[in-house]
């Protein structure tokens, strides 16, 4: 294979096998090997070098050194050829696994090769992959380097490329996306328009965070830890109120490190995410990678109009699997009107302003005004009266509505939750009665969705209501396949 390395995106489109950044093999699993390296250095200079130069000089007397302390320093040289080889070894490690470890792209498909004993080849075909994104960790990002999580169609199809230049990586992945049409072409692409939608400043989402229901709980646990502190007269006993402040700072730290400094931009009809304040990440979602959306609204947050927005993508198992951000986060904390645009942008036939008011309708009003305020009494289905024995506090707001192919799951009090289900994007539905449900004549419906943190169900419907909004689901999700599916010529038959 040749020797050259990644520098320009257009050499990917020969075919040919390119080499990543040198320090690939470092940051993937040197720097634990480095640590550990430092680490025993570290020990190695205190413990007998540090002590027989002492010893040498004439500080400390030669009796404080055991025997084998006193056979190390009769021979330095020893020790320092000793860490010289064991850093010569791993440098050679590092450069047969970064020989190795290469990348060539034609028309088709995308294909990576690594490993020295252990070898691997993965491969993913450029129209089946969904998105690419941009992962900074915070080592790579001090020296400008970036990789690529290129998630595709299929089970366990995911590709990265680690590491590459910054700049470059970005390049890459205009490149990868580009049709095999396009990239025939040696004049460089028309550059992609940006436009900034949304920003979320740091004070805001710091406050969100403080203002939130896990503050509560910790709150909660802080109080009962000074009682019992208090109660028991004892020292130690303060250990408690210390550590649940400890959890609580860390808690506040991690979660403000990871997603602080949260944008979101849109590029061609897609929307991309960017977070992090250490180590970044930035992926594009297509509007069509978007099988569920969930607007939620905690009850600390009800006085303050704030809104978060969660979805369920395709093609985002693999990402958890790399210990990369899965970005079902698209807005940590947003006003009402950052989350109706972050809505729009998902949803694009949610654009038109009645769709959306019927959207805010769901989500300020219960159902039984749901009707007088816009809503088609023949397009959604409610909680029963008694669903107040199975769901007293949110029985008032359950319910389903169908808005502009669209289906949307309203429930809960305590945290407000509006899930909101492309038809085209619905793979299965199902009508189910547990114990507590068939002792009230009740019934529950659910929505078939990819993995994620959107819950697409709801409890509390009348048995006989349920299945009449199952059928009514199931007759538009057989008219969105139909709508969809390319007719079949008919054969011709000879006579």
């Amino acid at each position: 294979m040749p020797a050259a390395v990644l520098r320009s995106a257009a050499d990917l489109r020969g075919g040919e096998w390119f080499r990543l950044h040198p320090l690939t093999p470092v940051l993937q699993g040197g720097v634990v090997l480095l640590g550990l390296a430092g680490a025993g250095l570290a020990a190695l200079w205190e413990t007998v070098i540090l002590r027989s130069i002492l010893v040498f000089a004439g500080v400390e007397e030669d009796d404080e050194l055991s025997g084998i302390a006193l056979l190390i320093a009769d021979s330095l040289v020893l020790v320092f050829l000793g860490a010289l080889a064991v850093v010569g070894v791993s440098a050679l490690v590092f450069w047969f696994q970064w020989r190795v470890h290469v990348v060539r792209m034609d028309d088709d498909v995308l294909e990576v090769k690594k490993g020295v004993i252990a070898k691997s080849s993965r491969r993913a075909r450029r129209d089946r992959i969904n998105t690419i994104g941009v992962r900074r960790p915070l080592i790579p990002r001090l020296l400008g380097l970036a990789k690529l999580d290129i998630q595709a169609a299929g089970s366990d199809a995911n590709v990265v490329l680690a590491y590459l230049p910054y700049s470059v990586a970005t390049a890459v992945r205009r490149e990868i996306l580009q049709t095999p049409k396009a990239t025939d072409d040696e004049s460089e692409p028309d550059p992609q328009v940006v436009t900034r939608e949304l920003e979320v400043s740091l004070f805001r989402y710091l406050a969100s965070l403080v203002v939130s229901v896990e503050t509560i709980f910790f709150g909660a646990g802080f109080v009962g830890t000074i009682i019992a502190a208090l109660t028991a007269e004892e020292l130690v006993a303060w250990l408690g109120p210390i550590a649940v402040v400890f959890g609580y700072v860390v808690y506040l730290a991690d979660r403000f490190f990871r997603v602080g400094n949260f944008v979101v931009d849109s590029i061609e009809g897609d929307v991309r995410v960017s977070l992090g304040l250490l180590s970044t990440s930035v992926e594009t979602i297509p509007p069509a990678r978007i099988h569920a959306l969930q607007i939620s609204q905690p009850w600390p947050w009800k006085l303050l109009g704030w809104w978060r927005v969660d979805a369920n993508l395709a093609s985002s198992p693999g990402s958890a699997n790399k210990k990369t951000p899965a970005h079902t986060l698209l807005l940590p904390v947003a006003t009402t009107q950052e989350m109706m645009r972050m809505v729009e942008l998902c949803l694009p036939s949610l654009r038109e302003d009645t769709s959306m008011a019927q959207v805010m309708t769901l989500l300020h009003s219960p159902h039984s005004h749901w009707v007088a305020r816009g809503l088609d009494e023949r397009s959604l289905v409610r909680a029963s009266p008694l669903a107040r024995y199975r769901i007293p506090l949110s029985a008032g707001v359950t319910g389903s509505a169908v808005i502009a192919s669209v289906v949307a799951l309203r429930c809960g009090r305590w945290i407000s939750k509006l899930a909101l289900i492309p038809v085209p994007r619905i793979q299965s539905s199902s009508v189910s009665q547990g114990p507590w449900h068939r002792a009230l004549g009740l019934s529950s419906f659910a929505l078939e969705s990819v993995e994620g943190p959107v819950s697409t169900r709801v409890l509390g419907l009348s048995s006989e209501d349920a299945r009449g909004w199952w059928d009514t689901v199931q007759a538009l999700v057989v008219s969105a396949v139909d709508d969809t599916t390319p007719k079949r010529r008919g054969r011709r038959t000879k006579a």
